[in-house]
């Protein structure tokens, strides 16, 4: 197998050599000629665009995750996220780790059609492909195809997964300002095997160095399938002033400025979470309540919300906005395949209102705003925050590389679905909890020039929900506070460069665990070869925390739950990658989790070890004029 590898990763290298090193050699690093924004920086009377990144830096870390080797492991935190949404949350964790949500589309804007395809393959049948297409139909309309999929084997027994994502996202601005139009429609499934781990950890911490299917696991046949399926639409009319464009005494256009908007949006949701097993009756669980032959748990959740919002500007630089939104919530949960467990509706009207200064590049921002529920059986959730953040020279330098941001917002809103109400074969539940409420602060300075960023920041949380040891919902009424601090330094020295990252936190109360110390590192040297024409970077990642309680798998669930007697960490996760540019190619060779087997044992979560050494190969390749 390695053998093809290596064979099938030079016959590429040498293909996507021929073609592009007759070309220029004139380093890319971002191509102006692409631009896309999120929905929250939209403006037609400011945009605020980012071009696309084309640099050879991290092309290696195609899987943005705390750490790439749980593919098919829900997403595991090792540091604190308290949730500040107000309104209906279901408490599943539908895996979006990719960007598959509304909120993350990114809408583009191109001068020329524009592709990218990045494909990553290595053993154990693993596979990542994902490919972009977008492109300006006009001027004023762009179309956009983003495509995922995911497949491995696993070092395990029953670790097959599967993730298929697919998103379609299209902008549209009239010629005179008066109209644009935001939409997107997405996707995505994803189906896991779930093995519980090993039945014992001894079997693994005697046997670092064999074939790890050889390892009897805990479930034989257990399946999570989780999905969804979204569409976003925003209608925009823009009110203002009209702008002539003179040549001479002669108007060549006009359009109009934009001075205030009236938008509508529907957007409209299904998601799943499903749990299925043959052998109820294996003994991983301690409760069967319905069928001792066979599981099948499903929940779907339906989501239709509509809003309206009117913003306008107040001054040259400062707007102010009014937005409500009407939001219902459909939940149906089955225990068997047929039986109906729950059928909640939940209806939320929520006010929004935010003052803010439009965002222009290394110029100061700030917003400040809220969310409130008016509702009767409601009224206790709201949310208020304020953002700031400053561009300032220091005396002399004549630049402005200098950024203090602060960030603040004080919450209430109540417990997700999922802790109040659930009937499966496994597990059975009817709670009334009180509201979960929050106070967060962030500080951060961030030094352009020297590479730098240090950051403070501070949550306290009232009433916080979790599943205890017997995975039974508790809520702890007292306050805890978690405090945290991030230090970012980035060295250079001629060729080579020493990337750190490196988090210190701490929890006030034994009920939230986390490692004290969770760090990155990087440690490269770059230069450029074959006549300049290839840009090479070779080094190692490494990735560290501390060690600690960390909460276990609860696969029924595909969530987190709290346990107090064993701890992982204190384990460092090393890569060696060798990453190579030539003009708009990308390749990179990685052997990840180099030191396997050589330095202790290594677990992402209690009796879940952490997959062996394996080797990787990936391509990126961008295509465009």
């Amino acid at each position: 197998m390695k053998k093809h590898l290596l064979i099938s990763a030079f016959v590429s290298l040498s293909s996507i050599l021929s073609a592009q090193m007759t070309d220029s050699s004139k380093s890319i690093t971002t191509s102006p000629a692409i631009q896309y924004w999120e929905e929250r920086d939209f403006s037609l009377s400011a945009p605020s665009y980012t071009s696309i990144d084309t640099s050879l830096d991290g092309v290696q870390k195609y899987f943005l995750n705390n750490f790439p080797y749980g593919l098919g492991l829900a997403n595991r935190k090792l540091l604190f996220e308290s949730s500040s949404d107000i309104g209906f949350q279901s408490g599943f964790d539908f895996l979006n780790l990719f960007g598959y949500q509304k909120d993350e589309i990114k809408y583009y804007h191109t001068r020329t059609p524009f592709t990218e395809v990045n494909v990553v393959f290595w053993m154990k049948k693993e596979q990542f492909s994902r490919l972009l297409h977008t492109q300006n139909i006009t001027k004023q309309w762009n179309i956009s195809l983003n495509m995922l999929r995911i497949r491995s084997d696993g070092f395990y027994l029953k670790q097959n997964c599967s993730d298929n994502n697919i998103s379609l996202s299209t902008n549209y601005t009239s010629k005179n300002n008066h109209y644009s139009l935001l939409a997107n429609g997405i996707v995505s499934s994803i189906k896991t095997e779930e093995n519980g781990g090993v039945t014992n950890d001894l079997y693994f911490e005697e046997n670092l160095l064999v074939d790890k299917k050889l390892l009897p696991v805990k479930l034989p046949d257990a399946k999570t399938k989780r999905g969804g399926r979204e569409v976003y639409v925003k209608q925009s009319l823009y009110f203002g002033e009209k702008e002539n464009k003179m040549k001479g005494d002669s108007i060549i256009s006009s359009r109009m400025l934009p001075k205030h908007s009236l938008s509508y949006s529907i957007n409209a949701k299904d998601n799943w979470f499903m749990y299925s097993e043959n052998s109820p009756d294996y003994g991983y669980y301690e409760n069967i309540y319905f069928d001792s032959i066979k599981t099948h748990d499903s929940t779907h959740i339906f989501t239709l919300q509509n809003s309206v919002s009117w913003k306008s500007t107040l001054s040259r630089a400062i707007t102010a906005e009014l937005s409500f939104d009407q939001k219902r919530s459909h939940l149906i949960q089955y225990k068997t395949n047929s039986i109906l467990a729950t059928d909640a509706q939940i209806k939320d009207n929520i006010i929004h209102i935010e003052i803010s200064k439009t965002r222009s590049e290394k110029q100061s921002y700030w917003r400040f705003g809220g969310n409130y529920i008016p509702q009767e059986n409601r009224q206790n959730e709201y949310r208020f925050y304020l953002d700031l953040s400053d561009y300032l020279t220091w005396k002399g330098s004549g630049k402005k590389d200098n950024i203090f941001s602060l960030q603040y917002e004080i919450y209430s809103h109540s417990t997700p679905f999922l802790f109040s109400s659930y009937s499966s074969n496994h597990f059975l539940w009817r709670n009334s909890f009180n509201n979960t409420s929050g106070i967060n602060g962030k500080a951060s300075y961030r030094n352009l020039k020297y590479d730098f960023i240090i950051g403070i920041e501070s949550k306290q949380v009232s009433g916080y929900v979790y599943f205890d040891s017997t995975f039974s919902p508790r809520q702890f009424n007292d306050t805890v506070f978690i405090s945290s601090m991030l230090l970012q330094k980035n060295f250079h020295l001629k060729h080579f460069h020493f990337n750190n990252k490196i988090i210190w936190q701490h929890a006030s109360k034994n009920v939230i665990h986390l490692p004290q110390f969770v760090s990155n590192h990087s440690l490269y040297y770059e230069d450029k070869w074959f006549h300049k024409v290839m840009n090479v970077q070779i080094g190692f990642d490494v990735s560290f925390y501390t060690s600690y309680y960390a909460d276990a798998y609860m696969p029924a669930l595909g969530l987190y739950y709290f346990q107090n007697e064993n701890k992982i960490g204190n384990y460092p996760f090393i890569d060696f990658f060798l990453n190579m540019k030539v003009k708009r190619a990308n390749i990179f060779f990685k052997s990840e989790h180099l030191n396997s087997g050589l330095m202790g044992t290594y677990y992402l979560a209690p009796h879940m070890p952490a997959p062996d050494r394996s080797f990787k190969i990936g391509v990126r390749w961008m295509f465009y004029d």
